[in-house]
């Protein structure tokens, strides 16, 4: 007669189950139930116990308070009720005072049950095969041991915070990794990437790798991207530099300045995900402080611009904010359209990357760079980003968080009481110079070019 597939599984399947329970049976068993006669007593409060119990006269066994019978099993004995007497386990009576080893049997004398029995093998033989044991030691001094960490991503955008440091900003970063991760971070986990001109130190990527909620990428910038272009003349570079910084322009002698650095601060804790917010509203660029910049580190970025444009005009959008970076005013005495030096602080934005590898600003900033004035004058990342920007995109593209507050030393932004949005959620220091209120901002510049829609309720 033909057996079916199934009903063969079927009886491996029980015959496997079976041959577990019988060796659990075999291993387990022995050393939890004895097979000796089992002696029914009571024992003394103090003293050894060598005799059966006997119940007093007139009493039976099945009504004293203290002795209880199963149907067909052996009597076990309740807690004891009595305050300040010591209530001895269960057990034979000659196993008092018998000091027990590591894995010898109790002996309750009441016999065991199967299943608990099964369930204390298994997670014996659990414990034994588990990839995820913890010693004793890590038990009493957790915090010498790494905790795991589930860095799966919630926000819902491919998005990565973004970070150049070298390893001795090591300190400057784990201020501003922290400051972002307990504000916003920790509750979407967005992935932290690091950039250095030279590997990364083991203490770096532990402690960043600590703080960070989400994943971490470290990479290594080649030489040629990081440090003077092969066109460039360092002789005359290192001069200018020298010159700038003997007239006290500010950071004029640092090369390292000449890209973005850690060391920032944040005010407010953000409810929702400005990366989706952007997507949804139809932005692709983001900031929350705007400024004038130094015109003596600057001084023929407009000239070049300008050029730029007159030899591209294709690359003007006709919706442009233009009118946020210049101005109307004369030279030689004849009228003058000149740069304000306005421009989007970069320590803080948050931009597509199709907008930096786009055609158009790819060819304006290699225009810009082939001129070498990045090193021979102070080009910055804000000035160009935000000239760029302001000439190649509709402006509707352009968002200022407002309800977000931000510091960068020596500048810092803190939402007013009606930007707060969600109340609470800010703590600004009641001795905070704002940037919006002193004669370096650009923000009524802005409020001029965008009027009474630069704001924008973000309560929701």
């Amino acid at each position: 007669m033909a057996i079916s597939q199934g009903r063969v599984s079927r009886i491996l399947a029980v015959g496997v189950m079976w041959t577990f329970l019988v060796s659990l049976w075999i291993i387990y068993w022995p050393g939890q139930v004895s097979f000796r006669p089992v002696v029914k007593y009571f024992p003394k409060p103090f003293g050894d116990v060598t005799e059966p119990f006997q119940p007093p006269p007139g009493i039976a066994a099945s009504q004293n308070p203290q002795i209880t019978r199963r149907p067909g099993g052996p009597k076990t004995r309740p807690k004891n009720r009595v305050s300040g007497v010591i209530q001895r386990p269960h057990g034979f009576p000659e196993d008092y005072g018998k000091k027990k080893t590591p894995g010898e049997a109790t002996g309750t004398g009441t016999g065991s049950n199967i299943l608990p029995a099964i369930a204390k093998a298994a997670g014996k033989i659990k414990e034994k095969i588990s990839f995820e044991h913890v010693s004793e030691d890590e038990k009493q001094r957790p915090w010498r041991y790494p905790v795991k960490i589930d860095r799966t991503q919630l926000g819902t955008e491919k998005a990565t915070l973004l970070m150049l440091a070298r390893n001795t900003d090591l300190y400057a970063v784990r201020e501003s990794m922290r400051r972002l991760e307990d504000r916003f971070n920790h509750k979407f986990r967005y992935p932290w990437t690091f950039m250095n001109d030279e590997p990364f130190t083991e203490e770096f990527i532990a402690i960043t790798t600590g703080i960070a909620s989400g994943k971490t990428e470290y990479v290594r910038v080649p030489k040629e991207h990081w440090s003077f272009p092969s066109w460039v003349n360092q002789t005359k570079a290192r001069a200018s530099m020298k010159k700038m910084a003997d007239n006290n322009v500010i950071y004029g002698g640092s090369l390292s300045y000449r890209r973005v650095e850690p060391g920032v601060n944040f005010y407010c804790d953000q409810h929702y995900d400005p990366f989706r917010w952007l997507r949804e509203n139809g932005k692709s660029y983001g900031f929350t402080v705007t400024l004038h910049d130094f015109r003596e580190t600057i001084a023929s970025l407009w000239e070049t611009t300008e050029k730029f444009f007159s030899e591209n005009p294709e690359y003007v959008h006709p919706n442009n904010m233009r009118g946020f970076v210049v101005e109307n005013t004369t030279r030689d005495g004849k009228p003058y359209i000149d740069y304000n030096t306005c421009h989007f602080w970069t320590n803080f934005e948050i931009g597509k990357v199709s907008l930096w590898t786009s055609e158009k600003y790819l060819k304006y900033f290699e225009y810009l760079d082939k001129s070498g004035n990045f090193f021979y004058e102070r080009w910055g990342d804000a000035p160009v980003h935000s000239v760029a920007l302001t000439h190649m995109w509709d402006k509707k593209e352009i968002h200022f968080f407002n309800d977000i507050g931000y510091e960068h030393s020596p500048f810092r932004r803190c939402p007013q009481a009606h930007e707060h949005g969600n109340a609470g959620r800010c703590l600004c220091p009641l001795d905070m110079s704002l940037v919006d209120d002193n004669g370096f901002s650009c923000f009524e510049q802005w409020k001029k070019t965008f009027g009474d829609n630069y704001e924008i309720d973000l309560t929701w």
